[in-house]
């Protein structure tokens, strides 16, 4: 299976009949679908044809309506309000001609503020640097995506442990060398398992269903092979549906992002 470099699928994202197409290769597959991570930024990027670099990203909803295949994506976009700080925007992500996810995105420029508060970061993680990695998920029979992606663990556990740990500190980076950028951090965010996996006995798919980011800071001059980390908890599971959300902790030791997320667990 011939290996494609994010940067390298979102350089695909060709303008086509008022939408735009992109190519999504078949090592990007979580299960049937896309990695829902790649979805999201694919949408993200689309957005950005139609917001100026100067409006940031400060927040990105996902709905997963159904799989993205592999192959040939079309997205559409629209603006949906132009303020004199804030824009907002929607997208359409088709597969097989169907709607699969729906994206919007709220980019806003800086505002003079007397506030400066920063998320909380949890002390005592060990650093990455002294920690081993971990064999890829993706040869144990893991997603296949997670080959794109590099993984160490500071605390909790693979997928199905059985632990009783609620929590995960991960620290994860891309393996593709091109440069950072805001899109990168979309799918960085969403690449740990869902952490409500290593509370189970034995495997059982799950899907997202919804994802919302909230994004702190925008810095992405960082190395592309720098590590960042992912602090997650699952915040209550029942009736086969996990509610989940983390903070992804930048190389400085800065919070750069906040996630939620709705998880379907089939077991």
């Amino acid at each position: 299976m011939a290996r494609v470099l994010f940067s390298n699928t979102l350089a695909s994202l060709t303008p086509t009949d008022g939408g735009w197409n992109a190519i999504v290769g078949e090592d990007w597959s979580q299960g049937r679908a896309t990695f829902g991570g790649m979805v999201a930024a694919l949408g993200n990027e689309a957005m950005r044809r139609l917001v100026p670099a100067e409006r940031l990203l400060r927040g990105l909803d996902t709905t997963f309506v159904g799989p993205v295949l592999a192959g040939g994506v079309r997205i559409e976009a629209e603006l949906l309000r132009i303020g004199r700080a804030v824009t907002v925007a929607y997208a359409r992500i088709w597969s097989n001609g169907n709607v699969a996810a729906t994206t919007t995105g709220v980019y806003g420029a800086a505002r003079e503020s007397s506030l400066a508060l920063a998320a909380p970061v949890a002390s005592g993680v060990p650093r990455a640097e002294v920690l081993a990695d971990r064999e890829p998920i993706s040869k144990s029979g893991g997603p296949t995506f997670l080959q794109h992606f590099g993984f160490r663990w500071a605390e909790g556990s693979q997928p199905f442990a059985a632990t009783s740990s609620r929590n995960a500190k991960i620290y994860v980076r891309h393996m593709d060398t091109a440069a950072l950028t805001e899109s990168h951090i979309v799918a960085l965010i969403d690449c740990i398992p869902s952490v409500v996996l290593q509370l189970m006995t034995k495997p059982a798919p799950s899907s997202s269903l919804t994802w919302n980011v909230q994004f702190l800071r925008h810095d992405y001059s960082f190395p592309p092979d720098a590590w960042w980390r992912i602090d997650s908890e699952v915040n209550a599971a029942s009736s086969g549906y996990s509610c989940e959300s983390c903070t992804l902790i930048d190389p400085s030791g800065a919070p750069a992002a906040l996630a939620r997320q709705i998880v379907a667990v089939f077991g």
